[in-house]
């Protein structure tokens, strides 16, 4: 019984996907036990940092798509750590567009994987978790992208708007749990909100056909 187990783990630890998919469960798992809201932004910044680095190493596929990777990433994290610093107009724009297109490549880089892939494996599965939360912080980052250009578009509810409250917001958006205690307010706000919604539900019953579909080819071949 032991060696199953064990070799599930291995399996699981061996694939390319499974740093990232880690990164962000323990993003999620600690930073709720995190006090002071300027220890919460600096742990969430530094967590989205490693979930940066972990993209990289999970879509190095091809050596042109690496160093394009990690151009990319080490300028959105380079100027997100100044923006920390600095806290001034044109870091924290820097910041937050880089950011926004190192996820979006991500995002899809790693969705072409997924569909180029003939057979079900734990790298597949680890693949297709880690893309699903990738969607919501990639959201996330555009919610904050709008308040930014038009601000006043999301009511908190009196609390402090920063990027851990628009992960909330994008991940109850992206599930379609709706709480009602974050409200996007402006029509940009609500269109997102709504084109979010729509690619959680799409990935969700696309991902679950394209796996049915893999694993009973898999399983006539054999």
């Amino acid at each position: 019984m032991r060696r199953p187990v064990k070799s599930i783990i291995n399996v699981i630890l061996n694939a390319r996907f499974s740093y990232l998919f880690f990164t962000i469960i323990l993003l999620f798992l600690l930073r709720p036990f995190i006090e002071g809201a300027t220890t919460v932004a600096l742990v969430t910044n530094i967590f989205l940092w490693f979930i940066v680095i972990s993209c990289v190493w999970a879509i190095h596929e091809k050596k042109r798509h690496q160093w394009i990777a990690i151009a990319i990433s080490a300028v959105a994290i380079l100027a997100d750590l100044l923006d920390f610093f600095l806290q001034n107009a044109m870091t924290s724009w820097v910041s937050k567009i880089a950011i926004v297109f190192f996820l979006g490549y991500a995002v899809v880089t790693i969705l072409f994987y997924l569909v180029r892939q003939e057979e079900v494996t734990a790298d597949m599965m680890m693949a297709g978790a880690s893309e699903y939360i990738l969607i919501g912080i990639l959201w996330a980052c555009f919610y904050v992208l709008i308040e930014t250009v038009y601000p006043g578009s999301f009511n908190f509810g009196g609390t402090k708007m920063d990027r851990s409250g628009f992960l909330y917001f994008s991940f109850v958006t992206l599930t379609t749990t709706g709480y009602g205690d974050v409200l996007p307010v402006s029509v940009q706000a609500r269109s997102l909100a709504m084109l979010e919604m729509l690619t959680g539900q799409l990935y969700i019953a696309m991902t679950v056909a394209r796996l049915v579909s893999l694993y009973t080819v898999h399983g006539n071949k054999h």
